[in-house]
């Protein structure tokens, strides 16, 4: 969540605020996802008995945080032995007695934890120390909501990476994805001296089905088809969307033999399939498949797919509903 930068400057404003607070011990501390507080960083000094990453339960621990994170308001506990509200609270075991902390949250208001000083002698803070923490926990928040906004521009860029990656209509990788994965795997085969294959495939007849049925049925058609090939294909295969009723497949590891043996378990699932219209009719389609493999003459992708291309003209043109290899 935090980058190295931000962490190191988070170090030195701890640092900073111990020294000019003339504490032991400085902490900022986080609330994580099991309401635990966290010590995220502390002040690098041998007076600090806290540890990075240490925690605390914060469910019904009465420790002096749980309350400025539950109150969302400033605590300060000039000596807990003197104090009535917390002489049985704080923790005897590391002494401090002495506490001042403010609460940190996150833009939206939520509670991220907290930044305290802590001592283990009755200790007053004067009021330029006082304006120093304040102005340290805003600038903290400050941080948060930089950070914040880069986690929001990440998931705009993952998702904008994404849409440019993805076929609206079926969701799987359109033509340009298609490319570029399958020229990764490309390399890796040829470096590695591995096999190769790749399918082609296209919907036999499909202009018929939107000419009878209506675009959208023709569309339904498609991703009927593409859940189909999904759910068939291994976890490795990369499958795309290269334009209207066409697909490519590209089989790592897989010589012609056993591609055409998955070919045709395809092209039989997709044979089978019923796709039923709300006038009681069912449309049910065939697809054609080519099939070529990965040679040491191939130059890159666009070699490969033109070979399969040419095989899937053939399969069009022995009847359709076959594979051709």
């Amino acid at each position: 969540m935090v980058s190295d930068e931000y962490f190191q400057q988070w170090q030195d404003l701890i640092d900073l605020l111990a020294e000019f607070m003339q504490v032991p011990a400085a902490l900022l501390t986080h609330v994580d996802e099991n309401n635990q507080l966290a010590v995220m960083v502390k002040n690098r000094a041998s007076t600090n008995p806290y540890q990075s990453n240490q925690k605390f339960d914060l469910r019904g621990s009465e420790t002096y945080s749980e309350f400025v994170i539950h109150e969302q308001k400033t605590l300060f506990v000039a000596n807990a032995y003197e104090d009535a509200a917390w002489k049985d609270k704080y923790d005897p075991t590391l002494g401090m007695i002495n506490y001042l902390g403010l609460p940190v949250t996150w833009p939206n208001g939520d509670p991220f934890g907290t930044l305290c000083v802590l001592d283990t002698e009755t200790h007053y803070y004067s009021e330029l120390q006082l304006k120093m923490m304040v102005q340290l926990r805003n600038i903290f928040e400050a941080h948060l909501d930089i950070l914040e906004q880069n986690l929001e521009l990440e998931e705009v860029a993952k998702t904008l990476e994404f849409l440019a990656n993805t076929d609206d209509l079926t969701g799987i990788w359109n033509r340009r994805a298609f490319i570029a994965q399958a020229e990764t795997e490309l390399q890796r085969t040829s470096r590695h001296n591995r096999t190769l294959c790749l399918l082609m495939f296209d919907i036999d007849n499909f202009k018929r089905i939107n000419d009878l049925h209506g675009h959208n049925t023709g569309d339904e058609a498609i991703k009927l088809f593409t859940d189909c090939i999904m759910n068939s294909k291994r976890a490795y295969d990369i499958f795309g969307r290269i334009g209207g009723e066409e697909f490519a497949m590209i089989l790592p590891e897989t010589d012609l033999s056993s591609a055409r043996a998955l070919a045709e378990r395809m092209r039989e699932r997709v044979e089978q399939l019923n796709l039923p219209l709300v006038s009681g009719e069912n449309v049910t389609f065939t697809v054609s498949i080519g099939l070529t493999e990965y040679g040491k003459e191939d130059e890159g992708i666009f070699a490969l797919l033109y070979r399969a291309d040419r095989k899937l003209y053939e399969a069009k043109h022995q009847g359709k509903n076959c594979v051709v290899a």
